[in-house]
């Protein structure tokens, strides 16, 4: 594969997630630029302060619902440990991450509770986190930011040796002084926050850094709601499968298992209600749901320009169209859509028919592969779905496979620890 770094797959991921996310747009890039500000004036180590930054960059991506929003943005937040966890979990099978999980586990972490905590379980960075967090709660964004440091820098003080460590108190003081901290917090971009730093983390990217980081990205939608849990990582396995039935090599299936991981990513700019409601969407609500694909393709666009990623952009974005022109969401015909495309699209609709919904208890292989010939087919490929389905067998293996791993996935993650 062309030589990519970790540099050039995460920073953009990171940029477009916060920039796209539903639920707490922003709020991740203004935590990072108080931390990154705080860590300086600690005088932190480079690797510290990267981690500090990308962990405070994705600190509540564990946070699943318009609910747990609500509640995060209070001054108290009375029950954080459920996001905590969930966001831990969706990125500690991303080995390179596994310390910046750690940090995202316990970035809500009481400095009186961290007294009886093990030795070396909290890393010093959750501490500088929390206390970023809550100034940016802090700070109404219908004032004047300057007008406000005085009373926020109050309410954080009367916690200090309570709620908030006095050594990272003493580091936001030193460094909320400068006028820049302040107008850093509502400019300062995500891509320009990680120019300041070195990037001791870009170290190349194998296969499976790629597979493994992609999977840890497809938890960031599918887990924010139990229906869809199993979704991507489920179409991840049938597009392999499914390239394999057709013979592609294996580069092509690994591309095509990265793109399974990836095509809902834009789900995060979707209200996740859309995904929880029982009924039929209104016409309105539906026009809404067809833009993650849309999104998926700009959270993903940086990554076009590498050579290697370029199948996988294309295949992710355009899961959802038909070869007459009737998808979305550029209406292209068949002429422009490849094989990839059209084996994503059929790994899609056989997960979404198989897997239990709100308004409908997931369907047999079986009844799923019938509405499939009849109906969905022909505007993918009639002669593609007749090799599919010589293999429904092993396909409803697969799928019930998936299924159990991935609800265990998503148990372990929803487990309040």
């Amino acid at each position: 594969m062309t030589k990519l770094t970790l540099k050039e797959v995460a920073i953009p991921m990171i940029k477009a997630i916060d920039s796209f996310n539903y639920l707490l747009k922003s709020h991740h890039r203004r935590t990072a630029v108080i931390s990154y500000h705080i860590g300086k004036a600690l005088d932190l180590s480079n690797d510290d302060l990267l981690h500090l930054v990308i962990a405070a960059s994705l600190h509540d991506i564990g946070a699943l619902s318009v609910q747990e929003r609500d509640m995060l943005v209070q001054e108290d937040v009375l029950n954080p440990q459920p996001h905590c966890v969930m966001g831990y979990h969706m990125l500690k099978s991303f080995e390179l991450f596994k310390d910046i999980a750690q940090i995202i586990k316990h970035h809500h972490i009481k400095y009186e509770d961290s007294l009886s905590a093990p030795e070396g379980e909290i890393p010093f960075q959750s501490f500088i986190i929390h206390l970023a967090d809550r100034v940016d709660v802090l700070i109404s964004p219908d004032e004047n930011i300057f007008a406000q440091k005085e009373s926020v820098t109050k309410k954080i003080e009367e916690k200090v040796g309570t709620v908030f460590r006095k050594d990272v108190f003493e580091a936001f003081l030193k460094a909320s002084k400068s006028h820049l901290f302040w107008v850093d917090i509502n400019n300062l971009t995500i891509s320009q926050l990680f120019k300041k730093m070195e990037f001791t983390l870009d170290c190349e990217l194998t296969f499976d850094h790629v597979l493994e980081f992609a999977l840890a990205l497809s938890k960031i939608v599918d887990f924010r709601s139990r229906f869809t849990a199993c979704h991507s990582y489920t179409v991840a396995q049938l597009a392999t499968a499914i390239g394999e039935i057709f013979e592609l090599n294996d580069t092509e299936c690994k591309k095509l298992k990265i793109a399974g991981y990836l095509h809902d990513i834009g789900k995060i700019g979707i209200d996740p209600r859309l995904l929880e409601k029982p009924g039929k969407l209104t016409d309105e609500e539906f026009q809404e749901i067809k833009l993650h694909p849309y999104y998926t393709g700009q959270i993903l666009d940086d990554l076009h320009s590498s050579e290697w990623f370029k199948d996988i952009v294309f295949w992710s974005e355009h899961h959802h169209e038909k070869n007459d022109g009737s998808g979305y969401p550029h209406s292209l015909r068949d002429k422009d859509l490849d094989m990839g495309v059209k084996i994503l699209a059929f790994a899609d609709i056989i997960t979404a028919l198989m897997e239990n919904r709100p308004y409908r208890e997931g369907l047999s292989v079986d009844v799923a592969f019938q509405i499939i010939r009849e109906e969905l087919a022909p505007s993918i490929s009639s002669e593609m779905f007749e090799k599919i389905e010589k293999h429904a067998p092993q396909i409803d293996t697969l799928v019930s496979e998936c299924k159990s791993y991935s609800s265990e996935e998503y148990k372990k993650g929803t487990i309040q620890q």
